[in-house]
């Protein structure tokens, strides 16, 4: 299948074809000279075009569209502007920025008849691309959509600039965000944080908060479960918010709640998100009236406030790198100039999952950054983690790094410094290494797979006794910086790097340590599982956990669980009283790491000062942590063999043989021990 694009006002780019018979503008022949490319023709026309026009090339008798694209790139169409509607009393401005040869229609319904429009109001067009219209009367509350005619074909696509919609996305919604606001929002914030590194990250999925039958949640899935307090499990231990804030995290991270396409709002079935369709619209399924464009929104900041109610901060998992299916809103108003496209007039496949956003291009970067910008400020995010973060490029994470400091100073940014597959993208991908010198942090999977081996595969890492990997374990606890000759990584500063064992992709850690270690006791795999926490909670950089691997949580060895039952992703707070000694070490850890800055440096500089290794061979690794005031000593332990290390002095010793007390467990003088497949932390009197 050929196709035509108009990338500038005197070239068209004719993909998988060659040489059409003629090129029409606005029904009439026009000359041109044709370029043969490797797969396909840079047609060279005699007279200048405007996205406004019809172009049409004819090919086997037939005539076909040019689609404007690379000349939507020049100043003219770089429109900054507002977009959306704006909403006043009594009328309501509708822009939509939508170039090409093509009539536009804003369709108005009632939200409970979406059968037969109150009105239809004709677009008109400016000079830089944008569509718009103005409509008096009553209007709060009504749904509407754009309808596209272009070529005698007619579509209709809701508004993707809009902050809400119903109806499975189907139609957008007329809101006034002040009619939302919870109790006190004026007055909301999330912790202020001075350095990435004082925050303590722990992923959740929204609907695996309250979805398992051990939990007395009374709004099972949905967001304003986080807003119970005094829920239990059937043990009566603690569950959903008061668990979390007993755990003494800092940053919850949710997985997508940004409208996405592959569960049906009104009989939702399981999916973690990552099929984004509305990007500025929170995701209906976990509302508990779906039908309300004004209930989704007014549910997530009561989310957002209960949670900074309780000193937690509230990251959000976006999805910016591709959208669920080509035919979404901006492909109906702009064809082809969204996604990337491969050489062959196909759509670009670095997300995996058929497409990928052109962040290149003006107007898509806008896009992006209006709407981290709209969450940032109407649902005051205290951070983002952006999915396939290579694909966005270089000069998109610039930007965003540049544009949100500048709007929250402590705002956290941090993501996958990678794609799923080769991409046609003509900026350079953020890739590991790229985030040096910036206040973007990623995660460092070198890390995580020397912790407990490759994630899926039959493959050890150091905490299951495989040795050889000591100095790759001490250069994650480094922070990844270059500490030395034999030690070095990847970050300038700590502050860039995202240390972890697992999370929602792959098995969990407990899964994992089953697959490689079936033959091994529970107990033993249970000391695996806490060691591996253990390196993550006391090394530099930011700590990031799967929610529930305090509690060796398990998926039933489902490594991909994207779509599966609740029951094989749930929470399953039960786990965290059988498990209550395991808890309440990790519980015990986060503690030390929050008290104690020594655990948290936030430059290179101070990590070659104050940690020191003292020993990294034979599965043990041994450092210290030294200021003017204190010092620590840490023994990371992944042999079947108890060791010790000769010291001077008397020692306070905080965490021995997977239990932890910051009071001290008991103190030692001169020789500290730590036991197999554990850590040993001491605190020098």
């Amino acid at each position: 299948m050929s196709l035509a694009l108009i990338d500038s006002s005197r070239e068209i780019r004719l993909l998988n074809s060659r040489e059409p018979e003629s090129i029409l503008l606005n029904g009439r022949k026009i000359g041109f000279v044709a370029e043969r490319k490797r797969r396909g023709s840079l047609l060279h026309v005699d007279e200048d075009l405007t996205p406004c026009d019809l172009v049409e090339y004819v090919e086997g008798g037939e005539r076909l569209p040019a689609y404007p694209a690379g000349i939507l790139d020049t100043e003219k169409y770089q429109y900054r502007g507002p977009l959306g509607f704006d909403f006043n009393e009594g009328l309501v401005d509708f822009r939509v920025w939508a170039p090409g040869h093509q009539l536009l229609f804003v369709e108005i319904y009632n939200t409970h008849d979406l059968r037969t429009p109150l009105s239809v109001e004709r677009m008109e067009p400016r000079d830089n691309g944008v569509w718009s219209c103005r409509v008096t009367g009553k209007l709060k509350g009504k749904a509407y959509r754009y309808r596209i005619e272009r070529g005698g074909v007619s579509k209709t696509t809701p508004d993707p600039y809009a902050p809400s919609a119903i109806c499975n996305g189907n139609y957008s919604v007329i809101v006034d965000l002040a009619d939302q606001e919870p109790e006190g929002w004026n007055q909301d914030h999330g912790p202020y944080i001075n350095s990435v590194t004082d925050a303590i990250i722990y992923e959740m999925h929204v609907g695996d908060f309250s979805s398992s039958w051990t939990s007395d949640h009374f709004h099972k899935t949905k967001y304003i479960s986080f807003c119970e307090t005094d829920r239990k499990n059937t043990l009566c231990g603690y569950a959903g918010i008061d668990y979390i804030r007993k755990l003494g995290i800092t940053h919850l991270h949710l997985l997508p709640f940004q409208d996405f396409s592959s569960v049906d709002e009104l009989d939702p079935s399981y999916n973690w998100g990552y099929d984004p369709e509305l990007h500025n619209v929170p995701e209906g399924s976990y509302s508990v009236n779906p039908l309300s464009g004004e209930s989704r929104i007014f549910e997530v900041r009561q989310m957002v406030k209960a949670l900074h109610d309780a000193g937690i901060g509230v990251i959000m998992d976006v999805v910016y790198n591709h959208t669920f299916r080509i035919d979404f809103p901006f492909h109906k108003l702009v064809p082809y100039y969204f996604h990337r496209l491969n050489e062959r007039g196909g759509f670009s496949n670095g997300s995996g999952t058929g497409n990928e956003l052109c962040t290149e291009r003006f107007m898509v970067r806008r896009y992006v950054m209006d709407s981290l910008l709209h969450w940032l400020r109407n649902y005051h995010i205290d951070g983002f983690r952006f999915d396939l973060m290579a694909l966005l490029g270089i000069p998109t994470l610039t930007e965003i790094e540049t544009v949100l400091k500048r709007e929250r100073k402590d705002v956290i940014l941090y993501g996958e410094p990678w794609m799923a597959a080769s991409s046609s993208m003509r900026d350079h991908p953020f890739v590991k290494g790229d985030q040096r010198g910036t206040s973007i942090s990623v995660f460092n999977d070198d890390f995580r797979d020397a912790i407990k081996g490759r994630p899926d595969d039959s493959s050890k890492g150091f905490v299951s006794g495989k040795s050889g990997l000591e100095r790759i374990i001490c250069a994650g606890i480094a922070g990844s910086v270059d500490y030395s000759a034999g030690i070095s990584g990847f970050t300038d500063e700590p502050t860039e790097t995202i240390n972890y064992c697992s999370s929602h992709d792959n098995l969990t850690l407990w899964d994992k340590l089953f697959k490689i270690s079936s033959k091994d006791s529970f107990e033993k795999r249970r000391r695996m599982a806490l060691l591996a926490l253990s390196i993550v909670l006391t090394s530099q950089g930011a700590p990031f956990m799967h929610g529930g691997s305090e509690f060796l949580r398990t998926k039933l060895m489902e490594r991909d669980s994207y779509k599966s039952s609740e029951v094989i992703n749930e929470i399953n707070y039960n786990r965290s009283s059988f498990y209550s000694e395991s808890t309440g070490y990790v519980r015990e850890l986060i503690r030390l790491r929050k008290r104690e800055e020594l655990f948290r440096l936030r430059k290179s500089a101070d990590v070659r000062k104050k940690l020191s290794f003292v020993h990294a061979a034979d599965n043990l690794v041994v450092f210290c942590l030294t200021d003017s005031t204190r010092s620590y000593t840490v023994m990371h332990n992944a042999s079947p063999n108890g060791r010790h290390y000769g010291t001077d002095g008397l020692w306070n010793v905080l965490v021995h043989d997977t239990k932890a007390d910051l009071n001290g467990l008991f103190e030692v003088n001169s020789n500290l021990a730590v036991e197999p497949f554990s850590t040993t932390i001491a605190l020098r009197r």
